[in-house]
C-alpha cells in the first residue's frame, strides 16, 4: 500500500498525491517522461481482494491502461503475475507508440523484480 511502489512499474515515473480508503490505496497521480515530454495522469484501483489481487486503472490523456497483478500459491514459493495492457488515446502518443512500447517492454521484468522484492520483504 506504499503508493512509491507503484512509482516504477509500466510507464509510471514519479507517484503523488495517493488517495487510501482505510489503510488501502485507492489512487494516485502519477507521471511518465517519454522523449523530452512529460505526461501526467491519474491511476485507481478498480479491483483489490487482500493480500492476493490488485489492479490499477491509469490514464494520462493520450495514453491509458491497466496493471492487474495476481499472486497465487506456487510449490514452494508465490507466484507473481503481472498483466500491463496499455494503449495509445492521442495522435501524438500514435506517433511514439512503437518507442513507447518498446521502452515499457525492456523495463518491465526487471521492474518485476524489484517488486517481487518489496513485496518479498513485506513493504
Amino acid at each position: 500500500m506504499d503508493p512509491e511502489t507503484w512509482a516504477h512499474i509500466g510507464p509510471v515515473n514519479k507517484v503523488w498525491d495517493p488517495e487510501f480508503d482505510g489503510e488501502i490505496l485507492s489512487g494516485y497521480q502519477w507521471s511518465t517522461e517519454i522523449g523530452s515530454r512529460d505526461f501526467n495522469g491519474t491511476a485507481n484501483v478498480i479491483e483489490h481482494s487482500a493480500p492476493d489481487r490488485y489492479a490499477i486503472d491509469l490514464d494520462a490523456g493520450e495514453m491509458a491502461g491497466t496493471i492487474d497483478i495476481t499472486l497465487s500459491d506456487g510449490n514452494p514459493t508465490t507466484d507473481l503475475d503481472v498483466t500491463l495492457d496499455f494503449r495509445t488515446k492521442g495522435m501524438l502518443s500514435a506517433m511514439f507508440w512503437p518507442i513507447i512500447k518498446d521502452a515499457i517492454g525492456k523495463g518491465l521484468p526487471g521492474q518485476m523484480e524489484d517488486f517481487a522484492t518489496t513485496l518479498s520483504q513485506g513493504d
